[in-house]
């Protein structure tokens, strides 16, 4: 019947474990180094920015805080870009990482040395923001099952509806039937009775004839 619920045998049950399915091992320790080389490539840059920074004339406190000026905004711009923000902060996140990085990809190379030196700035910068991308993909299987699961739900969904569809078709078909036979009846009774008087007229004349005749 219309507006009844179909049950899927199980379907809670399977559903509270795809949400219980934590993450393995692997990957969990996959992101702790990908961490660990986030932290190292941020500890580098803030060796090479300070030195940067002596190398210009800075020196004590303005030196050690230029590195929380570029790569301390650089690690807010990429907060921002989380799914946890509106499109407009990963807008403004995505520019203030973009300056910031060029800032200190800047900082990073002045402070060399030598043309490894130079190289080994820029694979710094690179290698933190490589780390910050694969912190931000990397997913386990659990996501996988989940999406899997996901997709079996809406089939489901979607099959009950089409049983509760169905139904309220069979019942609007029987009461339309119903109806139609109803005023059949109804038009068959009338046309009877128009038939009846239509003779008792045609009767009543014929023996008034009869009787003035």
């Amino acid at each position: 019947m219309e507006g009844q619920e179909h049950q899927i045998p199980g379907r809670g049950k399977k559903m509270n474990q795809i949400n219980t399915i934590q993450e393995s091992k692997k990957v969990k320790t996959v992101k702790a180094i990908v961490k660990g080389y986030f932290a190292g490539a941020l500890t580098g840059s803030f060796i090479h920015i300070v030195t940067s920074a002596e190398k210009m004339g800075g020196h004590g406190v303005e030196a050690y805080a230029t590195p929380f000026m570029i790569d301390g905004l650089a690690v807010i711009g990429m907060i921002m870009r989380s799914e946890d923000f509106s499109k407009r902060t990963n807008k403004i996140g995505f520019i203030v990482q973009c300056v910031t990085g060029s800032m200190s990809l800047a900082m990073n190379v002045y402070a060399a040395k030598s043309l490894f030196g130079v190289l080994f700035g820029i694979a710094v910068v690179a290698c933190f923001i490589l780390a910050e991308y694969l912190g931000g993909v990397i997913e386990g299987r659990e996501v996988d099952m989940r999406e899997a699961w996901a997709l079996q739900e809406q089939a489901a969904q979607q099959a009950a509806q089409a049983i509760i569809d169905a139904e309220a078709a069979r019942v609007q078909a029987e009461a339309d039937a119903l109806a139609a036979k109803k005023a059949a009846t109804q038009a068959k009774r009338a046309a009877t009775i128009k038939r009846n008087k239509r003779a008792k007229v045609q009767q009543e004349k014929a023996l008034e004839s009869l009787v003035n005749g």
